[in-house]
């Protein structure tokens, strides 16, 4: 403890002015606190617009046995307003993973991807329904736009991909309104599009949004003016998937089984195509944290795609103003951000009790094997 008080003690003034939100701010803080005046509005009344609400959420686990194998198990449960409840799961086992980002990135992949599928799959119960999900859903287009590096996944990505791309057909098909409800985002971008406004482009500003609102607007309840974002994060990409698929399909996804190449292509040819996205922050009541709010601008009756905006563009508040009175609505203080969402993360939850007691079983019995765990994983779990 000593220790850790003789360094705050040596650097207090660099420190103090990272954590201080009095700070006295610089020219471009302060720029970006009068441009937040202009795209801040107040809260709709809260009210239930949609009658059916879903969430989804996902859960995982992975461990390494001591052969070396990795073990994944992903869970998602989607709850319903109505009490319905659809659940999905993955399981698999490989072996060969040298570099522990690509197992990360292999499961993380997996979640986005099984809880796009559970809606897909119950598609036919979810009629007009306002369908959350837990993350941001632009992220899940602009993260992994290349295959994997593990031998039989090298297709991954372009499945959750393709996944995207069929499931917001089906949002249209069954006038299904898709929302992504992140807890937290260290997005830049409405700070981008302010300052590109005041005529000063800046692609990677040094602040964040939530650095912005936290300093400006905390103890304030709204929410930002909707940006319709299109090539913002994957600008270069975007332009070579709509000119020359096959050719980025070769340069990023040059290994996968010929039998699947000329569905690679179609599905890079598809992603300029595709819906244009609707991000905004919302603090629903004073004093927390805002949160991000993705949403498919073809499920707001925008015809905006990936390739039409360049990178984005500021659009009429009021067309998000139904899916700000459906979240307020259930708004249910600092843990409960969101009282479906909450239920579904509380569920979906894989305890690592249920993994290594529950799971590893079933697995020692099912093929009559003991499953150990490497040295490394034994630390932590038992």
């Amino acid at each position: 403890m000593n220790e850790f008080i003789t360094l705050i003690e040596n650097r207090r003034e660099e420190f103090k002015s990272i954590l201080d939100p009095n700070t006295v701010p610089n020219d471009i803080e302060i720029k970006l606190s009068n441009q937040l005046q202009v795209h801040w509005h107040n809260l709709p009344i809260p009210a239930s617009v949609y009658d059916r609400e879903f969430s989804i959420d996902s859960s995982s686990a992975s461990r390494t046995l001591a052969n070396g194998i990795d073990l994944f198990i992903i869970r998602a449960l989607m709850v319903g307003s109505d009490g319905t409840e659809f659940k999905q799961m993955k399981f698999e086992l490989l072996k060969g993973i040298r570099d522990p980002t690509t197992a990360s990135t292999f499961e993380r992949v997996l979640r986005d991807l099984i809880e796009i599928e559970i809606v897909i799959n119950n598609s036919d119960q979810l009629d007009g329904g306002f369908v959350m999900i837990d993350g941001n859903l632009y992220g899940r287009f602009t993260h992994m736009l290349q295959q994997l590096r593990l031998k039989g996944w090298e297709t991954l990505p372009l499945q959750l991909l393709d996944a995207m791309l069929k499931l917001f057909d089906l949002c249209l098909e069954k006038n299904i309104t898709l929302v992504g409800v992140s807890k937290f985002s260290k997005t830049r971008v409405l700070c981008s599009a302010m300052l590109s406004e005041l005529g000063t482009p800046v692609r990677d500003p040094d602040i964040m949004d939530v650095e912005l609102l936290y300093r400006w607007k905390h103890g304030e309840e709204g929410f930002t003016t909707p940006l319709l974002l299109g090539e913002y994060a994957f600008v270069n990409e975007v332009r070579a998937m709509h000119d020359e698929p096959e050719r980025y399909r070769k340069r990023f996804f040059g290994s996968i089984p010929q039998e699947q190449q000329d569905w690679g292509t179609e599905i890079i040819k598809q992603v300029p195509l595709a819906p244009a996205m609707i991000m905004f922050h919302l603090i629903p009541s004073k004093n927390e944290q805002p949160l991000r709010i993705d949403i498919p601008a073809s499920c707001l009756g925008l015809n905006d795609k990936i390739m039409d905006v360049s990178p984005f563009r500021f659009v009429n508040p009021e067309i998000v103003e139904p899916v700000v009175q459906q979240l307020t609505a259930a708004w249910g203080g600092t843990d409960v951000y969101n009282a479906l969402l909450y239920v579904v993360d509380k569920e979906v939850r894989l305890a690592s009790a249920t993994m290594d007691k529950v799971y590893r079983s079933v697995l020692a019995r099912e093929f009559d094997t003991p499953i150990n765990y490497d040295r490394n994983t034994r630390r932590f779990f038992s």
